[in-house]
């Protein structure tokens, strides 16, 4: 009779033997495709190691080597371990047409993140949710901006100095608390945004996803499920959430059923928007919990890391301050605190806009998952259950669309907006615009919903930070701490500093 390590050797040959023939059988698949970085059994998986923790280098190397073609990298956070990656306006502009049941979206959102293994029964993102943020958020930003500004100025004062010396604060951890506090001043108003606890629940469950997610990656797809249920802490996090907005909801919940779906002072806020258009099953406390908290992610996420970025390059670049300060306070006295006013700022509109092409949150961006065979009309073949997106990286920094794109021109999306040779070019170099040259948000249909917002609230944040503080690199460094990445993903160094203090008018 076998002994135990006799089994586990047994099984573990066999495990060994399947990723083998698993491996050359997906890649005899994609084989016609060139790659960066290696294709052999192990050399895949060592560079698909050192490209985890790798910049966008080798995506934008990719870009040049094969301009107008495709290539293919191995990669650990996707199902079939090989991104493809499209390049020139044909393929791209392809990519964002192609139909949801050939190339799909929410497949890759599933794969990238696996909710599956993470979020279980909660893991498909419902079509009303996205209805929420695409309209009822979109809508809701104009009439209740004096809440938000009130909300950006308090937070600031809790969080930021309030004297004339010099304070040394790491930014992204900074921040997060402004835009977590903020955000959630529209999404379950006050008194609830700015108690600590919540705040502080929001804040670790937008890491934690991300975390969690990366760590299912790393294991077999036979054990991803049990390693999901085993590290998530989905269910633990929503239960604390319930503790703040569960009586909440059930008190909305009775109203329904006793006013119907409108009523004498019902409030404007997420949790109302979701109950108005969840589907009679999600009307319950876990379903619009859960909801409130995902919604919360997506905008927590990558608004505090367009702030930060943003915030980064004001202070390294200290010769923009005064024409921005400006046009801010020009504005301001015109037109108030308004998303009217907001919109009126192209040049800080063009300052965050050449943030995000030069930083930018990710190396990739359109990523789709084939759910079945998909051509484009070069004849390039995308294999059901491969992952293809495009290099973001690759198109922002591509001199043949901008000029100069190593250099950074904080002017530069106003000055094209101001020269523009017809009516609709102030409209199409804005920052919320979609283009194929510009990808901080996607394009197509399944662009980002809640950009209007993204962008408005970062535009009043960094308003209300230059209007009333001093910002600069630690020892007037004109050198900004090099970002981190992570599975093409990028974020501010972690522990970076920005100095604030008060502004001290001359």
């Amino acid at each position: 009779m076998a002994t135990t390590a006799e089994l586990v050797i047994t099984a573990a040959i066999g495990y060994a033997l399947y990723q083998f023939l698993s491996f050359y059988y997906i890649r005899t698949k994609i084989s016609h495709i060139p790659t960066i970085g290696s294709d052999s059994f192990v050399g895949s998986y060592i560079s698909a190691w050192k490209l985890l923790f790798s910049d966008d280098s080798h995506i934008k190397e990719g870009y040049r080597k094969y301009a107008g073609q495709a290539f293919k990298m191995p990669n650990l956070t996707t199902s079939s371990r090989w991104l493809i990656v499209v390049n020139g306006n044909q393929m791209v502009d392809e990519l964002r047409k192609a139909p949801s049941d050939a190339l799909s979206f929410n497949e890759t959102t599933l794969d990238v993140l696996q909710f599956d293994h993470l979020l279980g029964r909660h893991a498909h993102v419902p079509e009303f949710q996205v209805e929420v943020v695409r309209k009822q958020l979109t809508r809701a930003f104009s009439g209740r901006f004096a809440e938000i500004q009130d909300e950006i100025q308090e937070s600031c004062n809790t969080y930021l100095p309030n004297g004339p010396e010099w304070k040394g604060l790491q930014a992204h951890k900074t921040l997060i608390h402004i835009v977590c506090r903020t955000t959630n001043r529209l999404f379950v108003g006050l008194p609830l945004c700015r108690e600590p606890e919540y705040r502080q629940i929001q804040e670790d469950w937008t890491i934690q996803i991300m975390v969690t997610a990366h760590i299912v990656h790393m294991f077999p797809s036979i054990l991803k499920p049990l390693v999901g249920k085993t590290i998530s802490k989905v269910k633990t996090a929503a239960k604390k959430v319930e503790k703040f907005i569960g009586p909440t909801i059930n008190e909305r919940l009775e109203k329904y059923e006793r006013l119907g779906e409108d009523w004498e002072g019902k409030p404007n806020d997420l949790i109302t928007w979701l109950l108005d258009l969840a589907p009679q099953e999600n009307r319950n406390v876990e379903d619009i919990t859960v909801k409130l908290m995902l919604i919360n992610f997506a905008a927590i996420h990558t608004t505090s890391l367009t702030l930060a970025n943003a915030l980064f390059d004001l202070a390294s670049r200290p010769e923009y301050i005064k024409p921005l300060r400006e046009e801010m306070e020009e504005i301001v006295k015109m037109h108030g605190w308004t998303k009217d006013a907001m919109g009126r700022m192209w040049k800080t509109d063009s300052f965050m806009k050449e943030s995000s092409r030069m930083a930018g949150v990710g190396a990739i961006s359109l990523g789709r998952k084939a759910v079945k065979d998909f051509t484009f009309s070069n004849g390039l073949t995308i294999p059901a259950g491969y992952t293809v997106a495009t290099s973001s990286a690759g198109i922002h920094y591509d001199p043949n669309i901008y000029e100069d794109p190593d250099t950074f021109n904080g002017f530069r999306f106003s000055d094209m907006r101001e020269k523009g040779s017809n009516e609709y070019d102030p409209l199409r170099h804005q920052m919320v615009s979609l283009d194929s040259t510009y990808l901080l948000f996607g394009h197509g249909r399944h662009a980002c919903p809640g950009r209007f917002f993204a962008v408005n609230e970062v535009k009043a944040m960094l308003a209300h930070i230059l209007i009333n503080y001093d910002i600069k690199l630690p020892g007037d460094s004109r050198e900004i701490p090099r970002g981190s990445w992570f599975a093409g993903s990028r974020a501010p160094h972690p522990t970076a500093e920005i100095l604030f203090r008060k502004r001290q008018v001359e």
